[in-house]
């Protein structure tokens, strides 16, 4: 693999990766967009070689095949969700890591449980939605992988990798549908990674992006 050797303001845009300032001047410029186009580089790559090369990726595949759930029948989605009360009782197990006191000369100083109710509650719904966003993410670079990875054992792997992906998509924005009453927009930085990834010519790049990267991220949060 070759090593691309940019400038941190040609990669990022700033000469220093960890100026705050700028990086939180960075937001969204339409809030109520509802495509995003991404430029992809990679070129589709077909094979005429169906032989069995790596078994331990038909292996997976073969479980992929018997192992599906479905997320419409095998979920009960009659089960209400109280959120006021989940966030109560995450905040009183786990604390809620905001001090009031430490915000006593601000704006939200003046909140009382009323507000930070509902903070958590829109906190946590801006969460799950990023979420979804970047599930889709996994779902387009999955399906990325498969046009672009070499071997015929990664290709159909992959492709039960495209189908776990959909079905997550498919329950997160259901949950925040029915259960949370709507989602948020994409975070801007979540969405300059998931950019960044589906724009690299390299399918081991969008595997790692993804893998790494974007689930580092998640398990972070």
């Amino acid at each position: 693999m070759s090593i691309i050797d940019k400038s941190n303001e040609e990669m990022i845009g700033r000469a220093e990766l960890n100026d705050i300032e700028a990086i939180l001047a960075i937001t969204n410029t339409d809030v109520d967009e509802v495509e995003h186009i991404v430029k992809n580089n990679a070129d589709t790559l077909f094979t005429w070689d169906y032989s069995l090369a790596r078994p331990h990726l038909r292996k997976l595949y073969e479980k992929a095949k018997t192992g599906q759930w479905n997320g419409t029948t095998d979920l009960d989605w009659s089960i209400g969700v109280d959120i006021e009360k989940t966030i109560a009782e995450d905040a009183a197990l786990i604390g809620n890591g905001m001090e009031r006191e430490m915000y006593a000369d601000t704006k939200i100083g003046i909140w009382g449980d009323k507000e930070w109710l509902e903070f958590g509650i829109e906190g946590r719904r801006w969460q799950l939605s990023q979420f979804l966003h970047g599930e889709q993410g996994a779902l387009i670079c999955t399906s990325k992988i498969v046009e672009t990875v070499p071997w015929y054992d990664a290709k159909l792997y992959a492709s039960t990798q495209v189908v776990d992906e959909a079905r997550h998509v498919e329950v997160f924005a259901r949950y925040l549908d029915e259960k949370l009453g709507g989602g948020y927009q994409v975070n801007t930085h979540l969405r300059l990674l998931l950019d960044d990834i589906v724009n690299d010519s390299r399918w081991d790049m969008t595997y790692l992006g993804m893998q790494i990267m974007v689930e580092g991220l998640a398990l972070a949060a």
